[in-house]
């Protein structure tokens, strides 16, 4: 049904074109008509909006409750209604006379308006926005950009809006492809490992053969008048034949395994980016700039990517590498390889499949970084599994595999034949297996790949009818998208997707979906949550859900081509890119070079003690990270100093052309930046032979040695320089505009701070030697912590590093290089907090000094007498010191009044801290009494009380003795209320 749906959509000829102009109906110079390409969609002109309404919920709950084969075809089909054109020949007001016409509400044509289409399928979109926000971000802004989702629900575009602008998922089906040969293994591939010399050297001389046949298909594959078989047929045959004995097979089998994961895993078959995999060079980065690096990618993925897979329900197919082992089997034509690969594919799906994947969810020991690395760890497993699980269907139903169809009689001797023989892999126990340990989500999308090759017949027989009824129990029982359960949404994405793909394969029977026959197994879909299973764990991304199932991609390239069909965005042009090509910076090896140098570096690790290997590996690794880090301080530093020089002066935070003139002056200087590439080579070139002749033994030969270096020196090289490629100009941009940035804010006037016109500059002479107001607000911090935190006993702040703390604040308030008014708020603010604590004796002072000083107005503690000293400073720092307003009113606050009536405080010390504030003239007595009124707020003491009533006696003042009585008495009357 679902297969002929959009068919039978446009069968009449009044039926909508739900597919949008292509790019080869328009050249870029023609002139097309808007009307003829788009008809517009007007909400007031849906015709039948209630019988809509009801057909999109109807349609949206079977979508929700998996009541069709794919989900994902069915969004496909609403973006084509969205994306419809009307038919140009007939007027809107025919169209709904005709609809009028039809009596009868099923044979009537709801959907022969373009407005009740777009009616239609915006409220879909509407009911299935969780499906839908989980798209790529490109796929999201399209829709959100959408005139006609704009024109007729402005919720659901702010919704999409947020989504988009909320999301993360950039998808690129880009992979670097790797071109290096498999590596030799000494635990198998070594002599012990076969039967007798003559089996050693027959497969070491094949193994040799079968990379000369690869090399020549890369070279040679792409050619018009390239054939498979005729050029290579012949040469794999005889390979084939040379491998006699079991032994042979079974090596060349493990090592064409081993080849065909390294070069193939990966969406495109590993050729999605080749030679288009390294990073974009300098010149190019700088033309551009950093910020349309993304850009550029995506115009890279748009010329090594197909333009389309074949519609949202492709066949399965072998593309870019696979092409070629996949062919390879067809030509080889031997039974005796295909059984031994076979086995060796069961072997490796069977221990990857039941690989430990840490996926619970993370702990508060766990980092971000280890669960990225699972994540990543995930991918891979799932990837490999899905590629050897399809070669492995590829040979195993590769016998039975006809284009022709057969007749009943024929089909049913077939399967009665070969309902007798049990598959290799038992693919239904392992699927049981991952529904009973919630591993689901690794199981069933290499399951997919392996039954999407079956044979006509492979699906009616007994084994494969279980496999196919047990996933259809899956579909249609856990993976409810309504029903949260155990599954994350995006693992149950994968399987929707992978799944619903499988129910639309060629070979699987169309009806299968829709029988009403089930074969019921002795398996239970629990409801309890496992913890540890992979199902409830985030593994799943968007990148792994579009690598995974790369017809997703059509949903993107449906609304990209109703943008690019659409006169309202383009005039009705088609936008055509001619690329133009850039020199790079230095030449860049060939394909070729690039093997022959791998598989040289190979041969001369391979003859040497892996100690080498590893010393090589980790200077390389080592000097390359320490060159990127010389070139950060030296020239990058430099830079940033040009352009503190060139924009001295020049710029403040309200100039209307600051940022043009700061991107100018970046833009320069990252010219001066293409040195970084150099001046890397030189440092790798000096270091990386120190490094070596220093690690490795002093007997070792020179000609080895001066190898080492020369490969230790290309990877360093390459490591570095690929990285200041890739990030010195928008490096040298992030550090120029944050140190712009503070010289800005440093002349920038806070009026509600800066209490006098004071010169926010340093004074003449000054050396910029004064302890930074970070690091006095660390060590602010220390005493701080000392005085709140548990602490041993005996431990406390010494005396001598309150005065030496008091002593440098002065230097550091009057050094203005990194002093800001924001930060020297904080400090005024820290020295309040300090003074308050002197005075409730919260710090545990130790080490005081023998003081034979005069007594200060009649104090008799020496302890008492040491603290007004500090006292003393701090109103001098306060006084002359500060060009901001020191709160000094925060003494009288709720926090430190708190703070004072807890201890035991030394009276001595308030009454002469007030004092000095008054005498100082920061705050005024009228000042002090409005402050001071928390301090009957709280329920004192009649004791306290009683202190404090006797220390406004050490008050000469009239107006200090009056005030501070007033505040007692008051205080006293609320202690009396309260009893």
């Amino acid at each position: 049904m679902e297969r002929v749906k959009l068919r039978q959509h446009t069968s009449s000829p009044l039926a909508l074109d739900p597919v949008t102009p292509t790019k080869q109906s328009y050249s870029r110079n023609a002139s097309v008509s808007v009307d003829n390409i788009l008809t517009c969609a007007d909400a007031t002109k849906v015709s039948f909006g209630k019988q809509l309404t009801m057909l999109s919920e109807v349609y949206s709950a079977c979508i929700t409750e998996n009541l069709v084969p794919n989900i994902f075809l069915e969004i496909f089909f609403v973006l084509q209604l969205l994306t419809s054109r009307g038919p140009p020949s007939m007027d809107d007001r025919e169209c709904d006379l005709d609809l009028r016409k039809v009596t009868d509400a099923v044979e009537r044509h709801y959907f022969q308006s373009v407005h009740n289409c777009v009616f239609f399928a915006v409220q879909v979109l509407d009911s299935q926005f969780e499906v839908i926000s989980q798209l790529d971000k490109a796929t999201l802004k399209l829709l959100a950009e959408s005139e006609r989702v704009a024109a007729f629900s402005l919720s659901l575009q702010e919704r999409l809006l947020k989504a988009y602008e909320t999301s993360t998922a950039k998808v690129s089906l880009l992979f670097r492809p790797t071109i290096q040969s498999v590596s030799f293994q000494p635990e198998t591939d070594n002599r012990s490992n076969f039967p007798s010399d003559r089996s050693f050297h027959i497969f070491k001389k094949q193994r040799d053969i079968f990379y000369e046949l690869l090399r020549e298909w890369e070279d040679h594959h792409e050619k018009a008048d390239w054939d498979f078989e005729r050029c290579l047929g012949n040469k794999i045959r005889t390979m084939i034949f040379h491998l006699t004995s079991a032994c042979n097979h079974s090596h060349f089998a493990r090592l064409f395994q081993k080849q065909l994961i390294q070069m193939c895993k990966g969406p495109s078959g590993g050729m999605g980016a080749s030679g288009l995999g390294d990073t974009p060079d300098q010149d190019v980065l700088n033309m551009l700039g950093s910020d349309n690096l993304n850009r550029l990618k995506r115009l890279q993925e748009r010329f090594v990517t197909p333009q389309s897979v074949g519609g949202p329900c492709p066949p399965p197919s072998f593309p870019g590498y696979q092409e070629f082992f996949r062919d390879f089997i067809l030509s080889a034509e031997s039974y005796q390889f295909n059984q031994h690969l076979m086995n060796s594919l069961c072997q490796e799906i069977q221990e990857l499949d039941g690989v430990s994947i840490v996926g619970h969810g993370p702990t508060d020991g766990e980092s971000d970084v280890d669960a990225q690395d699972e994540k990543v760890h995930f991918s891979s497993v799932l990837m490999t599994l899905r590629l050897l699980a399809k070669f492995l269907g590829f040979v195993t139903f590769l016998p039975y595999q006809t284009t022709e169809t057969l007749t009943n009689q024929l089909q049913e001797s077939a399967v009665a034949l070969r309902n007798q023989t049990f598959p290799i892999l038992d693919v239904l126990q392992l699927l049981k297996s991952s529904i009973q340990s919630h591993r689901t989500v690794l199981t069933v999308p290499w399951a997919v790949e392996y039954l999407s090759l079956v044979d006509p017949v492979a699906p009616f027989l007994d084994y494969y009818r279980r496999v196919f009824s047990l996933l259809m129990q899956l579909y249609r029982g856990k993976l409810i998208l309504t029903e949260e359960k155990d599954m994350i949404l995006l693992n149950k994405l994968l399987l929707l997707a992978v799944l619903g793909w499988l129910f639309q394969v060629p070979s699987v029977p169309g009806d299968l979906f829709f029988s009403s026959e089930s074969v019921q197994d002795d398996i239970s879909f629990s409801a309890v949550v496992v913890t540890q299973g992979l199902d409830c764990a985030h593994l799943v991304d968007q990148q792994l859900l579009y690598g995974c199932c790369p017809y997703l991609g059509e949903l993107r390239k449906l609304l990209t081509s109703y943008v690019a069909g659409s006169g309202a965005k383009n005039g009705g042009f088609i936008r055509k890119i001619t690329p133009t090509t850039a020199e790079p910076l230095v030449p860049k090896p060939t394909l070729s070079q690039k093997k022959l140098q791998a598989q040289l570096e190979q041969a001369f690790f391979h003859n040497q003690p892996p100690s080498l290997k590893r010393t090589v590996e980790f200077v390389a690794e080592r000097v390359g990270s320490n060159c990127v880090k010389h070139i950060k301080a030296t020239l990058v530093a430099n830079l940033v100093k040009r352009a503190e020089v060139m924009l001295q002066d020049k710029v403040t935070e309200n100039s209307t052309d600051y940022s043009k003139l700061l991107d100018s002056v970046c833009t320069a200087l990252c010219d001066d930046g293409k040195q970084a590439m150099q001046k890397g080579r030189e440092y790798c070139k000096e270091k990386v032979p120190e490094a070596l002749r220093v690690l490795l033994p002093e007997e070792i030969s020179p000609c080895v040695l001066l190898t080492a270096e020369d490969i230790a020196l290309t990877l360093a090289t390459e490591k570095a320089c690929t990285w200041l490629n890739s990030n010195i100009a928008a490096l040298i941009k992030r550090e120029i505009k944050s140190t712009i940035s503070l010289t800005v804010k440093s002349q920038a006037v806070v009026p509600a701070v800066i209490s006098k016109d004071l010169n926010q500059r340093c004074a003449e002479g000054c050396e910029h030697k004064a302890l930074k107001p970070s690091q006095f607000i660390m060590n602010m911090k220390d005493i701080l912590s000392i005085t709140a935190g548990p602490r041993d006993k005996g431990e406390g702040v010494e005396y001598r590093q309150l005065t030496d703390l008091l002593l440098q604040l002065p230097q550091t308030l009057r050094c203005r290089k990194y002093m800001y008014p924001p930060t020297e708020m904080h400090l005024a603010k820290c020295t309040i907090d300090l003074a308050s604590l002197l005075v409730s004796d919260a710090i545990p002072v130790v080490d005081l000094p023998t003081l034979d000083a005069e007594r200060t107005y009649g104090m008799q503690s020496a302890k008492t007498e040491a603290f007004c000293h500090l006292l003393n400073s701090l109103f001098s720092i306060w006084e002359k010191d500060f060009n901001v307003s020191v709160p000094v009113q925060n003494l009288l606050n709720h926090k430190n009044i708190q703070c004072l009536t807890k201890a035991q405080p030394q009276w001595e010390l308030f009454v002469f801290l007030m004092r000095g504030i008054v005498r100082r003239r920061l705050m005024s007595c009228e000042d002090i009494k409005e402050q001071t009124q928390n301090i009957w707020e709280f329920p004192w003491s009649r004791d306290l009380l009683t202190e404090l009533e006797s220390t406004s006696e050490a008050f000469k003042s009239e107006h200090q003795n009056n005030n501070l009585k007033d505040i007692v008495a008051q205080a006293n009357a609320t202690v009396t209320a309260q009893s």
